[in-house]
């Protein structure tokens, strides 16, 4: 067994030597466990099933932005508008979700960058105090702890003088152990704020990409709101032309288009209040103001049309006689009585009866000129005082025969049929 005078020095040249190889890098002592990456997100399923939400919603919202809503059914148009609304609202809710993650996620960094920062700085105070005690072994040099203790002058005083190099060896070895671990602390605060920074910048590219969506959501909700626009104005216009041939129906026709221009204006509500403004369809800059002189005006068999269409409709109702279908119908409509009621609808300047959309009136109405009827060019057919229905067996000879003579239905109409089926 080896002496105390020998035992004392060897341990302090071990403890100056580990504190020199520590400050310097050159060895570590060995670490615990690495820690283990991130655990799979809890979330990871909500995502998946929030994505083919998503799918769905702009599948359908792409379907809605293809209907051709000047001829497709009111109920087509107004599923269009909702799945379109839907869609909007979806890509919000996500892309203020994803705002949110973003927050988070900077939070986060910001909290691992910190702890990155706080280790730093202890580490530095502890190569300071880890050379001040290596110089002071060095300086101090090996020494005789038995020969010390003898010189001491008392008992008391030895024993003091031991109790304080055991402090002083017990503080080497804890600072030695501590910048150890403060060591290890950084390497995985470092790790941390690497992921942390990837993870923002992962949310700020989600964002992003929300945006984008957001964007092309509006868009093709702007773009088929301006064909509904068209639509009702033009739906509107027949119901004024039919008025006089079926009035119940040209009522049914104006509660209709009434109500999906309630749709739109909510729809241009709830963009506002997202803080986008939709924009709202009008009828350019430059007013046409329609001819109400009837010039180019004629009658054929009861039916006012234009001139240059007067032929084909002879030669219609000629060959539907023939077959036994007995056709009548309104064709040409003034102009004149769709002023009046503009005025008393819409506004009495000169926006307010020719620009301003057919949905800014109250109630709902078309602008004067927008209808075929108003240049002579269309029909509203009937057979027997009834206009036709697709069950008619007048629209049966007209849907296999009246493209012969220069006439095409307006689908969403079976009785009315125009020059080039608007």
């Amino acid at each position: 067994m080896r002496s105390a005078t020998t035992q004392t020095p060897f341990r302090r040249r071990v403890r100056f030597f580990v504190a020199v190889l520590v400050i310097s890098g050159a060895w570590i002592p060995p670490a615990g466990a690495a820690p283990t990456g991130p655990k799979p997100s809890g979330d990871a399923k909500l995502r998946e099933l929030q994505s083919k939400r998503d799918q769905v919603r702009a599948a359908k919202a792409k379907s809605a932005s293809q209907v051709d809503a000047l001829k497709a059914s009111d109920a087509e148009v107004q599923k269009a508008l909702a799945d379109l609304s839907n869609n909007i609202e979806g890509q919000s809710d996500l892309l203020e979700e994803s705002k949110r993650a973003v927050t988070a996620a900077e939070t986060e960094q910001a909290a691992a960058e910190a702890s990155v920062q706080r280790s730093v700085e202890e580490l530095s105070k502890l190569r300071t105090s880890i050379k001040q005690q290596a110089i002071q072994a060095f300086v101090d040099g090996p020494t005789d702890e038995t020969l010390e203790l003898l010189s001491a002058e008392s008992l008391a005083e030895a024993a003091r003088e031991r109790t304080l190099r055991s402090v002083r060896a017990s503080s080497d070895l804890d600072a030695a152990d501590r910048y150890r671990k403060v060591q290890q602390d950084l390497e995985i605060a470092r790790g941390k704020a690497a992921a942390a920074a990837k993870k923002a910048n992962d949310r700020r590219a989600d964002v992003a990409d929300r945006l984008a969506r957001l964007e092309a959501a509006q868009a093709e909700q702007e773009a088929f709101s301006a064909q509904v626009e068209a639509r009702i104005e033009a739906s509107l216009a027949e119901a004024q032309s039919l008025a006089e041939l079926d009035g119940e129906l040209a009522g049914q026709i104006s509660n209709r288009q009434s109500e999906i221009a309630k749709a739109l204006a909510a729809q241009r509500a709830a963009a506002t209040r997202r803080g986008r403004s939709s924009p709202v369809p009008t009828g350019g800059s430059a007013i046409t103001y329609p001819n109400t002189d009837g010039a180019g005006i004629v009658d054929v068999r009861g039916i006012k049309v234009h001139e240059s269409m007067a032929s084909n409709l002879a030669s219609l109702l000629a060959a539907a006689e023939a077959a036994g279908v007995q056709l009548s119908g309104g064709g040409y409509r003034n102009p004149a009585g769709q002023i009046a009621v503009r005025r008393s609808n819409c506004g009495s300047s000169n926006y307010a009866i020719y620009q301003a959309p057919a949905s800014s009136c109250s109630p709902p109405t078309a602008r004067p000129g927008q209808s075929m009827h108003e240049r002579g060019l269309a029909i509203d057919f009937t057979s027997g005082g009834r206009t036709l229905t697709r069950s008619s067996a007048a629209f049966a000879w007209m849907k296999a025969n009246a493209g012969n003579y220069g006439f095409y239905n307006l689908p969403s109409e079976p009785w009315h049929w125009s020059a080039n089926g608007n």
